[in-house]
């Protein structure tokens, strides 16, 4: 039987039991559109997670840190060995001169005993001692200057946002602008408890001038304070000692740093890199782990999104198949017919699993516009939700265009994969029609 009889054949027996089609393509339809919903929701989701780790930070940039000096080690012979390993100017210079680094920077966390104010206004901020010729090859500088002297800050671009009062942002729907904070004198303050007494009391430790802000760079960056790497020693000296003429300790202490920062040139080096700095006895931090982890959460998530809507595909299988044992009943002499004037049993199976597949394709065509049309109410009511939650996770970043994604690849799987099923479910059917005999077929009532 040549192609183009077949398709004119398998038409006019669709025509001919309309009813009956496009119920069980229904049955496809819903499947279909299932199983197009839950994995572009989940593709979607793993969208917007990435798009915010993105967000944090770049994923060419490395947390270096010593895991005995942060007590992490465990082993005691493991402990022992990595006690000589030290994160000091040595071991950076070691990472710096590795391929593809850019910039290598201490990243010393200031000892906060109190809030930040700007006059009588709280507001907070974590400080982080940096070596400024470093640091200006990682950040961006928005306004002002990285040339930083004695008690001179940079901020990141949220700061100012963390001095909006609390009880500001909760009666109004919409918080108030942050104050400008570019060129004010910050104060830090430290609260110290007296022995028999119920409140601490309040002292002004440093005096901190804002003499630049950083474009928007990440979380890491951007609700951050950045000062000179000496006066950073120099206030933590000062936070533990309570004396405010301690001089400031060498660049590089006995113990060596906490963490320093990496930046590499290109994300695809980082790798490399991290691989060489463990290798020195580090350990690493990295988006790219972070992101390894949520990308493999997500191949699980969309493979069970996409199994509970197979389920459905797989219940709309045995509708077609159904529907094609039925029509076996009713063009019993039909097919008699046909093998009496010369069909062999491949052309009758040929019939079956074509109408069977056309079902499928049908119904993928069908599901396919449905889990577009329900991907879009799922987008406006999202983002509604977004909006007044204030962003994916509540990270306050601007509210996405759409909660899921629908690829295109995704979008001819559906159709592919429901035809498929279509003519699997046609094979039994196929199989028993092919199999009646010529004369009992014609004599059949």
């Amino acid at each position: 039987m040549k192609t183009r009889d077949l398709l004119k054949l398998v038409l006019s027996n669709l025509k001919r039991m309309k009813a009956r089609v496009a119920m069980t393509a229904i049955g496809v339809i819903i499947g279909t559109a299932a199983v197009v919903v839950l994995m572009s929701l989940g593709a979607g989701l793993q969208r917007l997670a990435t798009e915010s780790l993105y967000g944090m930070g770049g994923l060419d940039e490395l947390m270096v840190r010593n895991d005995s000096y942060w007590g992490q080690v465990s082993d005691e012979k493991e402990r022992s060995q990595q006690a000589t390993i030290v994160l000091d100017e040595d071991a950076l210079y070691q990472i710096r001169q590795m391929e593809g680094v850019i910039a290598v920077t201490p990243f010393l966390e200031v000892q906060m005993q109190g809030p930040l104010k700007l006059d009588r206004q709280e507001g907070w901020g974590q400080i982080y001692g940096v070596s400024m010729d470093e640091f200006a090859k990682v950040v961006t500088i928005d306004q002002g200057k990285l040339e930083m002297y004695r008690g001179q800050v940079v901020i990141g671009a949220s700061v100012p946002e963390n001095f909006i009062p609390w009880e500001e942002r909760e009666r109004s729907e919409t918080p108030p602008p942050p104050p400008e904070l570019f060129g004010e004198i910050l104060q830090m303050t430290r609260y110290q408890y007296s022995e028999g007494d119920m409140f601490p009391t309040e002292s002004v430790v440093a005096r901190l001038e804002v003499v630049g802000s950083l474009k928007r760079q990440g979380y890491m960056y951007d609700y951050s304070i950045f000062m000179p790497l000496k006066e950073a020693q120099r206030l933590n000296q000062q936070m533990n000692s309570g004396d405010t003429m301690v001089e400031p300790q060498p660049a590089s202490s006995q113990k060596g740093y906490l963490q320093a920062l990496v930046k590499v040139e290109d994300a695809n080096q980082a790798l490399i890199v991290e691989q060489q700095v463990k290798e020195l006895g580090f350990s690493v931090q990295s988006d790219r782990q972070q992101l390894e982890s949520l990308n493999q959460f997500f191949l699980i998530f969309q493979a069970i999104l996409g199994g509970i809507g197979a389920v459905a595909l797989l219940v709309a299988a045995f509708g077609i198949a159904n529907t094609m044992v039925m029509a076996i009943y009713e063009r019993t002499r039909e097919i008699g017919l046909m093998k009496a004037i010369g069909a062999t049993n491949q052309d009758v199976m040929s019939v079956f699993l074509a109408e069977a597949g056309s079902i499928g394709f049908l119904g993928g065509i069908g599901g396919v516009l449905l889990a577009l049309g329900v991907n879009t109410i799922l987008n406006i009511v999202g983002q509604s939700f977004l909006a007044q939650s204030g962003g994916f996770m509540g990270s306050g970043q601007d509210v996405p265009q759409s909660l899921t994604a629908t690829p295109l690849w995704l979008i001819s799987f559906a159709i592919v994969f429901a035809t498929f099923i279509g003519v699997v479910s046609g094979i039994y059917p196929a199989i028993r029609a092919a199999a009646l005999s010529p004369i009992r077929a014609l004599k059949y009532e």
